[in-house]
């Protein structure tokens, strides 16, 4: 059985940060069931895991742990996907990879006065 007081901190930090199960899974890297596990108590999570999901969650391992009674936030990231290119440059010619870097500056170049 899981640690009560873990159980409990991950539920008030989900809450404090309005974070769902689901989301955490993605910001973290552990499967969402897992984290279900952990809320349910039925579960207790491996040192790394603990520091993901603290680290997901901005609060501290210790607090999430119960170690520490004072809870401590530093401000969490957004999750930032990569956007996907479907452009191959490399089968471009060295000709033409040059004139696609001096059209991507120029429009750069231009842009700067549209912001």
């Amino acid at each position: 059985m899981c640690n009560e007081l873990f159980k409990d901190r991950l539920r008030q930090a989900l809450d404090m940060r309005s974070m769902s199960a689901s989301e955490l899974s993605r910001r973290c890297g552990i499967h969402k069931s897992v984290i279900s596990r952990y809320l349910r108590g039925i579960m207790e999570p491996k040192p790394s895991a603990v520091k993901n999901v603290a680290d997901a969650l901005g609060v501290s391992p210790a607090w999430l742990l119960g170690f520490d009674g004072e809870l401590k936030t530093v401000e969490i990231p957004p999750i930032v996907k990569n956007e996907y290119n479907p452009i191959d440059y490399s089968k471009l010619s060295g000709p033409n990879k040059i004139r696609i870097k001096a059209y991507y500056q120029a429009l750069l170049d231009s842009q700067e006065g549209e912001l």
